[in-house]
C-alpha cells in the first residue's frame, strides 16, 4: 500500500504538470504579478481543461476517462507552445521571475504536505455532516463515462446539484492515477493549501503595486508581510469569538464549531443561522460546494486585480474583448456549476471592480458606460454558453426571495465581524481625511488619484460588508424549518464575505503600519494586529480537538472507510466484494432513510446508484414550488419497502423492472429497520451471488442478483 507521502507527490506532480502547460497563458494574463501568476496557473489550467472536457462529455463527444483527460491537456499544451512562439517578446520577463516561482512552489508543496498529514490524523468518513454525500458523488463520477453523472441516490436521474467541485476532484484523480479513497482527503488538503498560497500571492502583488514608487530597501519586505498575514488569517483565524469566549471568558462549553452557530443557537432562539468561514471548513472535513469554489473565487480575485492594475493602451477590439474578460466569463461559469450561490455574488463583484476601473480609466461618461456594459454582457454570455449543458437540466427549488423578519443581535455581529470592519473604517476615514487635507474638491477626483491597490481593496471591502448586511434584509426561502429560514442564505453569503474581509484586514494593517501617519492611528492598528493574532489559536485548538491533541495515529489516506469497517464489518466486506464484482452502473437496492444516516452506505462506498438515498437532501434538491416533497421521492420511499416486504411476487417483480434494479442488498441495517423482510420471495426471484455471516451470525448478509 502506498504511503501518504507518495499520494501527495502524485497529486503535486499532476498539478505541477498542469501549471507548466498553462503557465504561458497565465503569464500573459497576470503580467502584473511578480511571479507572472505561477501559482494561479494550476487553477487556470484545471479550469480550462476540465470545462472543455465537461462540455464535450455532456454532448457525448468525449468520454470522461484518464486518457481523454491527458489528451485535453495535451491539446492545451500545443496551444500554449504556439503562444510561446508567437508571444516570445511578452514572455521574456519570465526568466527574471524564476526565483519567485521556485519559492512559491516550495511553499505550496510544504503546506500541501503539512495539510495532508493533518488530514491523515482524522481521515475516516462519518454521516454526521455531508461526508457521505460528497464521497458518494466522487465515487459516482469516477465510474461515469459521459456526463451528466447519474444521481447515486435517485437512480435513473442525473444529479440535480452543483457538483463541478466533485467533478474537479475526479478529474485530478484521473490525471494523477489515484483512487477515490485517498482523493477525498487529498482534495481537502489541496483546498487548505490553496487557501494559504493563493491569497498570499494575491495580496503580495497588491503590496508590490502599493510600494512600487518607494525605493527604500526595507520596504521590499512589505508585500510579503501583507501576503503572509492574509494567508495566516484566512487559514487560522476564527474571528474574535475565539478570543472572547475561549481566551478571555474561558467558556467551558467552547467547541470549535461554536462561532458558526453563535447567532440563534447560543442561546437557542427562533432564528438559528449559520456563519461559516474558511478555517472552520478546513477542519470540518466536508467537500462542500462553497468550500471547493474557493480556489476559483481567489483566481477570480487575481484576474480582477490584473484588470484593475492594467494600464496598457487598448485598440477597439481589445477594449471590448480581451483574454481577461474571457477568463472571467469562464471562471463565472465554473463558479456557477461549483456553487450556484457564487454566481450572483461574483457577478456583482466583477461588475463592481470593472465599473470602478473603467470610471477611472476612461474620461467620457459615454465611454465608461458602453465599455462596462459590453464587457459585463460578454462575461455573462461566455458564462451562459459554457454552463448551458449544466444549467439547462438543473431545477432550482429555492428561488423565492423574502424580506427578513428577524435581525441578528448587533453585539454578535460585532464579535464575528467587528475587527475587519474596524480596519476598513480606519482605512476609509484615512482616505477621507487625506481628501479633505489635500483639497481635492470631491471624493471621486481623490479616488482617481488613489493607488489602485487601495481602490481594489476598497471595492472588495464594500462588497464584503454588503454580503454581511444582505441576510439581515432578505433571504432565499428553501425547505428548511421556519427557525432556520435564513440559515442557508447567511451561510453562503458570509462565507465569501469572511474570505474577502480577511484579505482586506491583512492588507490594511500592514499598509498603515508601513505608511507615515498619526502615532495614535499606528498604536490603534497595532492593537488590532495583536487582537487578530490572538484569533489564530482557533485553528490550532480545532485541530487539537479533532486529532485528540495530536495523539491520533496517522492513518493511511485510504482509511476513509474505517468507521463503516468498525461499525458494520459485514457491510464493509460486502462493499469490497461489490467493488470487485459488480458493474459500477448497476442499480443496487438498499434501505433508504432521512439525511445524515448510515443507511445509504452501499451507494456511498461503491458509487453504484440506488433507488433512493438521503430523503431530506432529495427533498431539498427537487422540492415542489410550495416546498413540499416531490412525488417521485415519496413514491420511491414507499416502493422500496414494498419490494422488501410484499408477498405479491408480481408487484415486486414489476417494481424491480420499473427501477431497473440489478441487485437487492439485505444487510445489518435492513434487518434492523425493516420488519418482516420477504426473504423467501426475494430469494425465489433472484440468485444469491454473495452471502456473509462471519461477523453477524444470526442474519447473514445477502446480495441477490435479479433475474
Amino acid at each position: 500500500m502506498q504511503s501518504n507521502f507518495m499520494y501527495v507527490i502524485k497529486w503535486w506532480l499532476a498539478l505541477f504538470a498542469v501549471g507548466i502547460v498553462f503557465f504561458p497563458t497565465t503569464a500573459l494574463v497576470l503580467s502584473k504579478f511578480d511571479d507572472k501568476g505561477w501559482i494561479f496557473s494550476k487553477v487556470i489550467g484545471l479550469a480550462l481543461s476540465s470545462i472543455v472536457l465537461w462540455n464535450l462529455s455532456y454532448l457525448k463527444i468525449l468520454k470522461f476517462t484518464p486518457i481523454v483527460c491527458y489528451l485535453v491537456i495535451a491539446f492545451f499544451a500545443i496551444i500554449n507552445f504556439i503562444i510561446i512562439k508567437k508571444k516570445k517578446e511578452q514572455l521574456k520577463e519570465i526568466k527574471y521571475s524564476w526565483k519567485k516561482i521556485v519559492t512559491i512552489e516550495m511553499i505550496f508543496l510544504f503546506v500541501f504536505i503539512v495539510c495532508t498529514y493533518v488530514r491523515s490524523l482524522m481521515c475516516p468518513l462519518n454521516n454526521v455532516t455531508e461526508h457521505f454525500m460528497n464521497y458518494g458523488f466522487i465515487n459516482r463520477l469516477m465510474n461515469t463515462e459521459y456526463l451528466p453523472a447519474e444521481d447515486i441516490w435517485l437512480s435513473g436521474n442525473p444529479f440535480n446539484y452543483y457538483y463541478y467541485g466533485h467533478y474537479i476532484t475526479a478529474f485530478i484523480n484521473k490525471i494523477s492515477t489515484t483512487g477515490v479513497e485517498e482523493s477525498y482527503n487529498l482534495m481537502l488538503a489541496l483546498l487548505a493549501t490553496f487557501l494559504f498560497v493563493l491569497p498570499y500571492s494575491l495580496v503580495k502583488n497588491l503590496g508590490n503595486n502599493l510600494i512600487k514608487d518607494d525605493k527604500k530597501k526595507i520596504t521590499k519586505a512589505i508585500p510579503a508581510l501583507m501576503g503572509l498575514l492574509v494567508a495566516l488569517t484566512i487559514t487560522f483565524s476564527g474571528t474574535v469569538y475565539y478570543t472572547v469566549y475561549k481566551l478571555i471568558l474561558n467558556d467551558e462549553d467552547y467547541f470549535y464549531p461554536n462561532p458558526c452557530y453563535y447567532i440563534g443557537h447560543r442561546p437557542e432562539t427562533n432564528d438559528q443561522t449559520i456563519t461559516a468561514f474558511p478555517s472552520y471548513m478546513n477542519i470540518e472535513g466536508d467537500l462542500h460546494a462553497h468550500h471547493m469554489d474557493t480556489m476559483f473565487a481567489l483566481t477570480t480575485f487575481a484576474l480582477l486585480l490584473q484588470y484593475m492594475l492594467s494600464d496598457e493602451e487598448e485598440n477597439k477590439v481589445k477594449k471590448y474583448l480581451n483574454i481577461k474578460i474571457l477568463l472571467l466569463g469562464i471562471m463565472l461559469a465554473i463558479q456557477k456549476m461549483t456553487n450556484y450561490w457564487d454566481f450572483p455574488i461574483y457577478l456583482v463583484i466583477m461588475g463592481a471592480v470593472i465599473t470602478v476601473k473603467n470610471c477611472i480609466k476612461y474620461k467620457s461618461i459615454k465611454q465608461k458606460i458602453i465599455v462596462t456594459v459590453i464587457q459585463l454582457l460578454e462575461i455573462v454570455l461566455i458564462e451562459e454558453l459554457l454552463a448551458l449543458t449544466f444549467s439547462s437540466g438543473l431545477y432550482i427549488s429555492a428561488s423565492k426571495v423574502y424580506m427578513s423578519d428577524v435581525r441578528s443581535p448587533f453585539y454578535k455581529l460585532a464579535v464575528l465581524w467587528g475587527l475587519p470592519v474596524i480596519c476598513i473604517a480606519i482605512d476609509v476615514l484615512t482616505h477621507i481625511y487625506k481628501c479633505i487635507k489635500e483639497k481635492k474638491g470631491h471624493l471621486f477626483k481623490y479616488i482617481k488619484e488613489m493607488n489602485l491597490s487601495d481602490v481594489y481593496i476598497l471595492v472588495i471591502a464594500i462588497c464584503a460588508i454588503g454580503l454581511i448586511i444582505m441576510p439581515e434584509i432578505i433571504y432565499l426561502k428553501d425547505v428548511t424549518a421556519e427557525r432556520t429560514r435564513r440559515a442557508n442564505t447567511m451561510f453562503k453569503l458570509v462565507f465569501n464575505a469572511a474570505t474577502m474581509l480577511n484579505i482586506c484586514t491583512g492588507y490594511i494593517i500592514i499598509k498603515h503600519l508601513y505608511q507615515k501617519g498619526l502615532k495614535l492611528k499606528k498604536v490603534f492598528i497595532t492593537i488590532v494586529l495583536v487582537v487578530l493574532i490572538t484569533t489564530f489559536g482557533y485553528e490550532i485548538n480545532a485541530i487539537k480537538a479533532t486529532t485528540n491533541n495530536f495523539k491520533n495515529k496517522a492513518l493511511n489516506l485510504r482509511s476513509v472507510d474505517n468507521n463503516i469497517k468498525t461499525k458494520l464489518p459485514d457491510d464493509y466486506e460486502a462493499i469490497k466484494w461489490i467493488r470487485q464484482n459488480i458493474d459500477p452502473n448497476d442499480v443496487i437496492l438498499q434501505k433508504t432513510n432521512n439525511s445524515y444516516t448510515i443507511d445509504t452506505r452501499i451507494s456511498v462506498f461503491t458509487g453504484n446508484p440506488t433507488v433512493l438515498g438521503w430523503y431530506g437532501h432529495q427533498w431539498t434538491w427537487r422540492a415542489k414550488e410550495d416546498y413540499t416533497a416531490p412525488d417521485i421521492i415519496k413514491k420511491r420511499w414507499s416502493d422500496i419497502y414494498t419490494i422488501y416486504q410484499s408477498q405479491n411476487k408480481e408487484t415486486v417483480e414489476s417494481l424491480i423492472k420499473e427501477y431497473n434494479i440489478s441487485y437487492i442488498y439485505i444487510g445489518n441495517v435492513e434487518y434492523k429497520e425493516i420488519s418482516n423482510i420477504n426473504y423467501e420471495l426475494l430469494l425465489s426471484i433472484g440468485e444469491v451471488v454473495y452471502r456473509n455471516d462471519t461477523n453477524y451470525k444470526q442474519t447473514p448478509v445477502y446480495i441477490i442478483k435479479c433475474q
